[in-house]
């Protein structure tokens, strides 16, 4: 999406703040570039597909209606908070935004703790599986609303050096749960049940990653290592804490709410199928002094403890945005979006998008452990 449309997009709905409708699965490669675009209203359902991006690992999204109780043990890292935040500005619809102020000298939050953590995972390919689940409503011509909770499974295969080919191969499986009418009325009233919910569906393989069609104009001409993917072009990420914040917060500040935005942006980094080491390890001490950001000790869907680095957001701060990582080596193990205060569209509980995933080694492209 050109920059003027996407900052059109920002001023126009700025104040109903957009939630992400993404790829997201749509991580990583053009998660921060799909958020970016998409980025300012309550969460919406919709039947149309997700995109995937070309990227390490694809991002699920859970659009359910379920309410979220979390019971974890605390983790090594504890989320203890300073005492005082700085005030979150708000978004504005205004050509003027609130910019993100420059990096505290100190941390804010105890991610810096896990960077030393972070460590490399040797092995010809790494494997990663992730499960999406859709929300999916839809009213057939008899003017009934069929809803159900559609699944998908993505499957990703990254070589150690990311110059050679990769493979992802999805499916969109027959898994549904009903909310409301059942699978042999909505076929009997003519609503189409098997179409896929994320796209590209089957088999695709490109050097690089380059899943999408016309991502780029050569292979590989777009994903040098440690590559942010965003509307306005790729662009390289600092290993320096400082030089990245900087970076990040002045691609943010001309969005409606610059402190989403940067989170946004950030959270592409965690992906540790994409991004070096020390690239990481800087992501981590940038974000913990990231001053809107907050730790939770919290478990993913498939019940593995985690560490929730999240932000608020919404009219009333009422949904949290999370990426959920593994505290023994700050690997990203999900991500989260949910609502923790009543609102005209959801309760506190209320799920918007989830997802979860898998990494391990492999010894052949597609290889399963």
């Amino acid at each position: 999406m050109p920059e003027d449309d996407d900052r059109a997009l920002d001023d126009a709905l700025a104040a109903l703040y957009a939630d992400v409708q993404v790829d997201p699965a749509v991580q990583t490669r053009v998660r921060a570039e799909l958020m970016q675009a998409a980025a300012e209203t309550p969460p919406r359902r919709s039947r149309r597909p997700l995109i995937i991006a070309a990227v390490a690992a694809a991002v699920a999204v859970v659009t359910v209606g379920a309410v979220l109780v979390v019971t974890s043990q605390p983790t090594e890292i504890s989320p203890a908070q300073p005492d005082s935040t700085m005030p979150r500005p708000p978004a504005t619809s205004d050509s003027q935004h609130a910019p993100m102020p420059p990096m505290p000298d100190e941390p804010q939050n105890n991610l810096h703790l896990l960077a030393a953590k972070v460590t490399a995972t040797p092995g010809q390919y790494r494997y990663a599986t992730n499960r999406w689940f859709k929300r999916i409503d839809t009213q057939a011509s008899s003017g009934t609303t069929y809803s159900y909770i559609a699944e998908a499974i993505t499957e990703t295969w990254i070589p150690a050096d990311h110059q050679q080919e990769w493979l992802r191969r999805t499916r969109t499986t027959d898994n549904r749960q009903w909310i409301s009418g059942t699978e042999q009325q909505a076929r009997a009233d003519g609503i189409p049940l098997d179409m896929p919910i994320i796209e590209p569906d089957g088999e695709v393989r490109a050097p690089c990653g380059d899943f999408v069609a016309g991502m780029t104009n050569e292979p590989c001409a777009g994903r040098p290592t440690d590559v942010l993917q965003l509307a306005s072009g790729p662009v390289k990420a600092p290993a320096d804490p400082r030089k990245l914040y900087e970076m990040v917060a002045e691609m943010s500040a001309t969005h409606a709410d610059p402190p989403l935005q940067f989170f946004r942006i950030a959270s592409g980094l965690f992906n540790d199928t994409m991004f070096t080491v020390p690239t990481r390890r800087a992501l981590m001490q940038m974000m913990s002094r990231h001053p809107y950001v907050t730790l939770e000790d919290s478990i993913t869907r498939d019940n593995r403890k985690a560490i929730s680095v999240g932000i608020a957001y919404g009219e009333n701060l009422e949904v949290r945005e999370e990426v959920l990582l593994d505290p023994a080596n700050g690997e990203l193990i999900g991500r989260r979006t949910r609502y923790f205060k009543d609102s005209p569209w959801s309760k506190a509980g209320d799920i918007v998008e989830e997802e979860t995933q898998h990494t391990a080694v492999v010894g052949r492209l597609g290889g399963t452990p």
